[in-house]
C-alpha cells in the first residue's frame, strides 16, 4: 500500500505531505482517525462521539492529540467495533478502551474506560496476534494458536461451555475440533474460528441462522462446532458483517450465510440463510473479501482486480454481486457517506522503510525479475491469506535445496500446482519468493524476523544474512527480548550475539520492558546468564 492510499480518506486529505510520509499505520472511524508514526508515536484527531480516540473523554479534536498510553509500544494493529477498541503491540500486548458493561474489554471489571489500558490476567504472558470484537464480547488469538474470550456470554458466544459473563480472558478448548486455529471473528451474538484444516467453527446464538442450522432445530450452542454445509471445502479466510458471514475457499469461491436484510449474502434475495451458499455471478476467482460489523455490505476483489459488491451501499441495495468502478477494497469503505471507516488498518510504506538489501555479488538479470508473480507463465501458485503468488518450479528448485527435494521427491506437494501456505503472512512470503527472482529484500524491520525464520526453514543462507541486516536496524528496547527468544529458537548465534550486545547498552530499559516480562523462565535465565558473563551486573 502506497502513501497515496491515505488520500482516499477525506480526513487525511488536508494533512501535509511531510506528515503523511511519517505515518505507518492508521484507522478511520465515524469522522475520527488514529495513526501511528514511524517514531512509534500515536495520535488521534477528528470526531470522538464514541470515545474512539482514546483521549479519556468523548470530545472531538481538531488538534492531533497524542495517545500517551500507546506511544512507544510499537503498535502493529488496531481493531474496533462500535464502542470497543483495541491495539496490539509488537510484543503481543493488548490495550483496550471503550464500553465495558459486560467485561468485553477483558480488564477484570465492568467499568467503562476511555483510556487505552493493558489487558493482563491470562494474556499477560501471551503474545496476541489477532483481536476480533463486537460491542459485547471479544476473542483473541495468540501466537501459539490459543483462543481466549471475554465479555457478554448470554448465548454462549464465548465458547466456554456455559453462559456466564467473563471480565478476564478465558481460554477455549479447541482440542475437540482436531486442528489449529488460524483466525477468529465476532458477530453480535456469536463467534467464528477458522482452523488450519480449512474448517470453520461457530458458536453462540443462532440469530438469523448464523450457526448454519435452522433456528427451529438449534437455538444456541456454547461450545465451538463445525459449520455444516462446508464439508469437503477448504476455507482460507472468514469475515463477518453485523450478523452474516463470508467464507473464501482456496479455489477462489465465496460462501455466505446468516442475515440478509440488505442483500449482503449476494444470493439474489433478501431472505436469511442458515446454510452456507455459494455466491454465483461474481465473474472470476476471488482473491480477497471484506465486510464489517458496522455496515451491511459485502465486498470482493477478483484476480483481475475487479471490485464486486453486494448488499447496501450508498443508498442502493444490491441483492446480487455487482461490478463497480472501485480500484480496491479499501476505497469502497472510504467512500461510504458519513460512516466512512477502515475495515482493516491501513499499513503504509515509508520512504526510509522498508529497507532494501541487495545481494550485489549475484544480482539477478532484468529479464528474470519480470517473470516474478507472472500468472501467464507460472506453473505453481502459493495461496497465502487467501491471496495468490505465482512462481516457477524450475527457479525455486535451482536456488533452494528444500524446494528441490519437495518437487523432485515423493512429497505430496510434488505434483500439486497450488500450495496453501499457513502460519506465514502474505507480505513476508511474497518477499521470500521475490528474492528468488531479484536477489533483493524489500522489507520492514518489524517483518524481517519472520522472513529470517522462513529463510532458516528453507535453508536459504544468503537470504538469512540479508534479513539479519534489516533486523539489526530494527532492534528496540521493547522488541529486543522477543528477538533474543526467537534467535535461540532458530539457533541463530549471530543474531543472538547482536541482540545481547544491544541489551548490554540498554540493560535497565530492556529488563523493565513488557517484552522481557513475556519471556518464559528458561529464556530469561539464559539471557541473565549470558548478560552476567558479559559483565552486565558488575558493580
Amino acid at each position: 500500500m502506497s502513501d497515496d492510499s491515505l488520500d482516499e480518506w477525506e480526513i487525511f486529505q488536508e494533512l501535509s505531505d511531510e506528515l503523511k510520509r511519517k505515518i505507518r499505520l492508521a484507522v478511520v472511524y465515524r469522522g475520527g482517525a488514529i495513526y501511528v508514526t514511524k517514531d512509534d508515536e500515536v495520535f488521534g484527531f477528528g470526531k470522538n462521539l464514541t470515545g474512539f480516540l482514546g483521549t479519556g473523554d468523548k470530545q472531538s479534536r481538531t488538534e492531533h492529540t497524542k495517545i500517551e498510553q500507546l506511544c512507544g509500544q510499537n503498535i502493529q494493529d488496531l481493531q474496533f467495533a462500535y464502542l470497543t477498541f483495541f491495539a496490539i503491540s509488537a510484543t503481543g500486548s493488548v490495550y483496550a478502551w471503550g464500553k465495558n458493561d459486560n467485561g468485553q474489554l477483558g480488564l477484570g471489571t465492568k467499568k467503562d474506560t476511555w483510556i487505552p489500558t493493558k489487558i493482563e490476567g491470562n494474556l499477560e504472558t501471551k503474545r496476541v496476534v489477532q483481536v476480533a470484537c463486537s460491542d459485547y464480547h471479544t476473542l483473541v488469538l495468540t501466537s501459539d494458536r490459543e483462543v481466549f474470550s471475554f465479555g457478554w456470554n448470554k448465548y454462549g458466544q464465548l465458547g466456554l461451555g456455559h453462559n456466564e459473563d467473563q471480565s478476564l480472558p478465558k481460554k477455549l478448548d479447541f482440542f475437540a475440533a482436531g486442528g489449529v486455529v488460524t483466525a477468529v471473528a465476532c458477530l453480535v451474538f456469536s463467534s467464528l474460528a477458522l482452523l488450519d484444516s480449512g474448517q470453520v467453527f461457530v458458536w453462540g446464538k443462532n440469530e438469523d441462522g448464523i450457526l448454519g442450522h435452522s433456528e427451529d432445530d438449534v437455538e444456541k450452542q456454547n461450545i465451538p462446532r463445525k459449520v455444516p454445509g462446508l464439508e469437503g471445502i477448504t476455507i482460507t479466510r472468514i469475515v463477518c458483517g453485523l450478523n452474516h458471514a463470508l467464507a473464501l475457499s482456496n479455489d477462489g469461491k465465496v460462501y455466505s450465510w446468516g442475515w440478509n436484510g440488505s442483500g449482503q449474502l449476494g444470493n439474489g434475495t433478501d431472505e436469511n440463510s442458515h446454510e452456507p451458499t455459494l455466491i454465483f455471478g461474481i465473474g472470476g476467482r476471488i482473491r480477497d473479501v471484506a465486510s464489517n460489523y458496522n455496515y451491511s455490505v459485502s465486498v470482493a476483489i477478483t484476480e483481475a482486480d475487479d471490485v464486486i459488491i453486494w448488499g447496501w451501499l450508498n443508498g442502493s441495495q444490491n441483492k446480487s454481486p455487482t461490478k463497480t468502478s472501485f480500484k480496491s477494497l479499501d476505497e469502497v469503505f472510504a467512500k461510504l457517506p458519513i460512516l466512512a471507516f477502515t475495515f482493516r488498518p491501513l499499513r503504509l510504506k515509508l520512504n526510509d522503510d522498508p529497507i532494501v538489501e541487495k545481494n550485489t555479488a549475484n544480482e539477478s538479470p532484468e529479464w528474470l525479475k519480470k517473470y516474478f508473480n507472472d500468472a501467464d507463465t507460472a506453473d505453481i501458485v502459493f495461496v497465502v491469506e487467501g491471496k495468490k503468488i505465482y512462481a516457477h518450479k524450475t527457479i525455486l528448485l535451482m536456488r533452494c535445496a528444500v524446494f528441490r527435494t519437495m518437487f523432485q521427491g515423493n512429497w505430496k506437494e510434488s505434483n500439486e500446482s497450488e500450495q496453501i501456505i499457513k502460519h506465514h503472512s502474505y507480505d513476508v512470503f511474497f518477499a521470500f519468493l521475490r528474492y528468488f527472482y531479484t536477489n533483493q529484500v524489500d522489507m520492514q524491520p518489524v517483518l524481517a524476523l519472520e522472513l529470517f525464520a522462513l529463510a532458516h526453514f528453507y535453508q536459504m543462507t544468503d537470504l538469512q544474512k540479508e534479513s539479519l541486516k534489516i533486523i539489526e536496524r530494527g532492534v528496540t528496547v521493547e522488541n529486543a527480548a522477543s528477538i533474543y527468544d526467537r534467535a535461540i529458537l532458530l539457533a541463530a548465534e549471530d543474531l543472538k550475539e547482536f541482540v545481547l550486545n544491544f541489551c548490554m547498552e540498554h540493560m535497565n530499559a530492556v529488563v523493565n520492558s513488557d517484552g522481557f516480562k513475556l519471556l518464559n523462565s528458561d529464556v530469561a535465565k539464559d539471557f541473565v546468564l549470558h548478560a552476567a558473563q558479559q559483565g552486565a551486573f558488575k558493580k
